[in-house]
């Protein structure tokens, strides 16, 4: 008895078993196709997929919540900035000038033009600087220039000058600024700071020199930059 196709197909209909495929195959024949797909230069071919919470309107949420959180964002930079400021959360720039003078004197250079002669001094750092730094001669007073050098502070090139007061060395590390301070004192690691502004420069004077002394080196500093 012959059986032609579509009786055949029936009886296969009616009698046969059928087993459902794994969802291991599935994914396997998928990603075999997605593949094949891919190496001919054709586009996936497109799934229908499940409505899910971003089917339900969650979209607007999800911009709305990234709006509000960039908001927030805003606002704490705007709080914390100022608060860091005040409370001045940087690392300290006394103890780096006090790492630089410390070096100084250990490895050297102290100084990179070697004179007591302002107008030796303050011509060196002609090219050198985008600044004049002011250069004074205070040996009158008992605070003999000794020279100048070049340091690098926080990226930055500074002028460095270096004073003698009997057997101690005063550093100064001076460059531009807009502000007027009075002297202010530090101390770290057994050296006296003294910084100050006037407006056109800042002065930050490290030594182990007393307090008292330093004080009045500062003093005549200042004295020096009025009458200019």
């Amino acid at each position: 008895m012959s059986l032609d196709d579509d009786h055949l197909s029936a009886l296969i209909r009616q009698h046969a078993t059928r087993h459902a495929a794994p969802d291991s195959l599935r994914a396997g024949l998928r990603t075999q196709i997605a593949l094949a797909e891919a190496s001919r230069g054709e586009p996936p071919a497109p799934r229908v997929q499940r409505r899910r919470w971003l089917d339900l309107g969650w979209p607007a949420l999800g911009w709305r919540t990234a709006s509000l959180s960039f908001a927030f964002g805003v606002a704490c930079t705007l709080l914390v900035v100022p608060l860091a400021q005040r409370l001045d959360l940087n690392p300290a720039l006394d103890a780096d000038l006090v790492a630089d003078h410390v070096r100084a004197l250990q490895v050297g250079p102290l100084t990179e033009v070697v004179s007591t002669d302002r107008h030796t001094v303050k011509p060196w750092f002609q090219g050198r600087l985008d600044y004049a730094p002011p250069v004074f001669d205070l040996a009158a007073e008992g605070f003999p220039l000794m020279g100048g050098r070049i340091e690098h502070v926080r990226g930055n090139v500074v002028a460095t000058l270096a004073y003698a007061r009997e057997r101690h060395v005063i550093d100064v590390f001076v460059w531009p600024s807009t502000a007027q301070q009075a002297p202010a004192r530090s101390m770290r690691k057994g050296f006296n700071v003294l910084h100050w502004s006037d407006g056109s420069m800042q002065y930050w004077a490290v030594s182990d020199l007393e307090r008292a002394e330093m004080e009045r080196f500062a003093r005549l500093w200042r004295e020096r930059v009025a009458a200019q």
